[in-house]
C-alpha cells in the first residue's frame, strides 16, 4: 500500500473516531439545533417534504436539503434524535475531509495533506460545525467539494459538463440558498480569467453550469410557493437577498468588518496560539511585504505579477480565501460560520507554514508542547478538585450568571461516570505525558508538532464525550420541557413571547403553539418569559383567567430569561 493510501485511511479512521462517537451525547442546549431538527420531525409526522410547518404556523427559514437528510437518517435509525439530527453535518464533514485530503495530496504532497486534515479536525470553528445540527457544515462541505471538482474540470481544459459538481452545487443551494452555486462558479471564473482564458468562454460556460445547478432550487421554490404563497416568497427573499442588500426587517447578526477578522482568529483556536507564538521567531527585518522596485507603482506591479504567476493550485487557494472573505465583508449580517468555506484552504496555507517552521527547527513547537500539555493537566486537576468538592460556590459571586455557573459545577461534581468516560477524562493526561516526554527527550520538531495536535484532539474528545454533555445538560430547556410534561403530558402547550421556544418545543414533540395566533377557547397552560409577564397579564387578562403555576430558577437557553408557567381559562362573555 502506498504512503498516500496509508495516510488516507489513517485520516479517515482518526476523523471518524473524533467526530462520530459523541454526536448524541450532548442534548440540545440552544435554539439553533432543535429549530432545524423539529422541521424533520414535522416532515416525518405530516408527510409534507416541501414546506412543513412547525410550532403550528412556523415555516423553515431555509431550503430543505438538511431537513431531508435528517429525516432520511432518522427514518433509518428509528426517530429524530440528537444523534440522527447531527449525523448529516458529521458525515458531510467526513466526506469533505477525505475529498480535500485527496485534492491536496495529489497537488501538493502527503505531508501537507495530512497536516491540513489534522488542522481541520482540531479547528474550533470547523469542529463545532461538524458536530452540530445546523445548515452550515452540510453547505460548506458541498461547496468545498464542488470547488475541488471544478478545479479538476479546469485541469482537463473544461471538457464536457462537470455533472457531479453541478449536482453538489444544486444540493448546496437547496441547503442554504444560491450562494451554494455562486461561490464555486465565481471562484473558478476569476481563476480562469487570471490564467488567461477568454471572458466569453469563461462567462458562458460557468453561467450554464450555474443555471443548471439552480434548477433543483427553482423546482423546490415553485412547489413551496404553491403551498406557502406570498408569505413564503417574502420569507425566502428576505433571508437570501434582503440579508445581502441590508434590507432585513429585523437586526440579524449585524457586525462591523473587523468582526470577520476576529472570527477567523477565534475560529482557529487552539492553533491561533501556536501561530501567534511563532511570530516571535520570524526574522522581520529581512522580510518585505512588496518586492523591491524603484517606486510604489512598480513594486505593486511586481507583486501582482508574482501573485498571478503562482502555481495554479496556490493561486486557486488564495482566490477561494480572498473572494469569499471579501464577499462576506459586504453585508451587514456577519457570522463566524459564514466564513467556513475558506477554512480548508486556509488550513493548506497554515500547514505549509508550520512545515516550513519544522524544517527550520523552530522553538515554537517545544514551547507549545509544554503549554498544551499543561492545559490538559490543568483541566483534569480542576475536574478532580470539583469532584472532591474543593471549590466553593462563592467563587462564582452573586451576579446574574452565578446560579447557572454553580449549577454547571455541581453537575460535574455529581455526575456518575462509566469506565469508558473515565478513560476519556484521562486522555488529556496521557497526551500531556507523551508531549512532555517528547520535550524531555529532545524529539525532532515534526514529532513535537504532532504531539501538540494529539494534545488538542484529546482535549476535544474529552470535552465532547464528558465535560460538554454534563455541563450543557444544565443549560438545556429539556429540563423545562420535562417539568411542563408533568402538568401537560399530552395536548397543546401555548407560549406568549416575541420568540419561539424551539428547544422546549422539540422535547415536547412539537406540541407548542403561539397563543396570540391560536386564541384558544377553554383552558390550558401557557409559557411566558418573565420580562413579558406584565404585558401578557394585561393583554390576556381581559379574556382569560390566569393562575401562575411556577417560575424557573434558571434562564431558558432560547429566550435567555426565566420562564413562568400559567394555567389559563377562557372567561365566558355575556350576550
Amino acid at each position: 500500500m502506498s504512503d498516500r493510501k496509508k495516510a488516507f485511511w489513517f485520516i479517515a479512521l482518526l476523523s471518524v473516531l473524533v467526530i462520530i462517537p459523541f454526536l448524541g451525547e450532548t442534548i440540545f442546549y440552544s435554539k439553533g439545533e432543535p429549530r432545524e431538527a423539529i422541521v424533520a420531525v414535522s416532515m416525518l409526522d405530516s408527510g409534507n417534504w416541501i414546506l412543513p410547518l412547525n410550532y403550528g404556523t412556523d415555516m423553515a427559514y431555509k431550503p430543505p436539503f438538511l431537513y431531508w437528510s435528517i429525516a432520511a437518517f432518522s427514518a433509518i435509525l428509528g426517530g429524530v434524535t440528537e444523534f440522527s439530527s447531527r449525523l448529516p453535518s458529521a458525515v458531510s464533514f467526513l466526506v469533505m475531509q477525505l475529498v480535500f485530503f485527496a485534492f491536496v495530496a495529489k497537488r501538493k504532497d502527503v505531508k501537507t495533506a495530512v497536516l491540513t486534515s489534522v488542522l481541520l479536525l482540531s479547528s474550533f470553528e470547523v469542529h463545532r460545525a461538524a458536530v452540530a445540527c445546523r445548515l452550515d457544515m452540510l453547505q460548506v462541505s458541498l461547496i468545498v467539494i464542488s470547488l475541488c471538482l471544478l478545479y479538476r474540470w479546469d485541469e482537463k481544459e473544461c471538457r464536457g459538463i462537470p455533472w457531479l459538481a453541478v449536482v453538489l452545487m444544486g444540493c448546496a443551494s437547496l441547503t442554504k440558498g444560491p450562494v451554494g452555486s455562486i461561490f464555486p462558479c465565481l471562484v473558478i471564473g476569476v481563476f480562469q480569467l487570471m490564467r488567461g482564458r477568454s471572458f466569453a468562454k469563461t462567462f458562458f460556460s460557468l453561467a450554464g453550469i450555474g443555471l443548471l445547478s439552480l434548477v433543483p432550487l427553482g423546482m423546490w421554490f415553485w412547489a413551496a410557493y404553491q403551498q406557502g404563497g406570498k408569505e413564503f416568497s417574502d420569507l425566502m427573499l428576505e433571508e437570501n437577498t434582503g440579508r445581502f442588500f441590508h434590507k432585513m426587517s429585523y437586526e440579524s447578526h449585524e457586525n462591523p468588518i473587523w468582526y470577520n477578522f476576529l472570527t477567523l482568529i477565534w475560529g482557529w483556536i487552539p492553533w491561533t496560539l501556536v501561530l501567534l507564538i511563532s511570530l516571535f521567531g520570524l526574522k522581520w527585518k529581512t522580510m518585505s511585504c512588496l518586492p523591491q522596485g524603484e517606486g510604489l507603482v512598480q513594486r505593486l506591479g511586481k507583486a501582482w505579477t508574482a501573485f498571478r504567476n503562482q502555481s495554479p493550485v496556490q493561486l486557486f487557494t488564495w482566490l477561494v480565501i480572498l473572494i469569499i472573505f471579501i464577499f462576506y465583508c459586504i453585508p451587514k449580517s456577519k457570522r463566524s460560520v459564514y466564513l467556513l468555506p475558506i477554512y480548508p484552504f486556509m488550513a493548506v496555507m497554515i500547514a505549509e507554514y508550520l512545515l516550513a517552521l519544522v524544517q527550520r527547527g523552530a522553538k515554537v513547537f517545544k514551547i507549545c508542547s509544554v503549554i498544551f500539555a499543561s492545559l490538559g493537566l490543568l483541566l483534569t486537576i480542576v475536574f478532580i478538585a470539583v469532584r472532591c468538592g474543593l471549590i466553593p460556590d462563592s467563587v462564582w459571586g452573586t451576579g446574574r450568571h452565578s446560579a447557572e455557573n454553580i449549577a454547571f459545577m455541581h453537575a460535574l461534581e455529581d455526575v456518575s461516570l462509566s469506565v469508558p468516560q473515565w478513560l476519556l477524562v484521562a486522555l488529556p493526561v496521557i497526551a500531556a505525558v507523551c508531549a512532555l516526554r517528547l520535550v524531555v527527550k529532545h524529539a525532532d520538531t515534526r514529532s513535537l508538532l504532532y504531539g501538540i495536535a494529539g494534545c488538542m484532539l484529546c482535549l476535544f474528545v474529552a470535552l465532547d464525550g464528558v465535560y460538554q454533555p454534563t455541563v450543557l445538560a444544565v443549560k438545556s430547556d429539556k429540563n423545562l420541557a420535562d417539568r411542563v410534561n408533568t402538568y401537560i403530558p399530552e395536548g397543546t402547550v401555548y407560549s406568549y413571547s416575541d420568540m419561539s421556544f424551539y428547544c422546549a418545543n422539540y422535547y415536547l414533540n412539537d406540541r407548542m403553539r403561539h397563543i396570540e395566533k391560536e386564541k384558544p377557547a377553554g383552558e390550558g397552560y401557557l409559557l411566558v418569559p418573565e420580562r413579558l409577564e406584565e404585558e401578557m397579564l394585561e393583554e390576556l387578562g381581559k379574556a382569560y383567567q390566569l393562575e401562575k403555576v411556577f417560575r424557573t430558577e434558571r434562564r431558558s437557553c432560547d429566550i435567555r430569561d426565566e420562564i413562568c408557567l400559567y394555567k389559563f381559562r377562557k372567561m365566558e362573555t355575556g350576550n
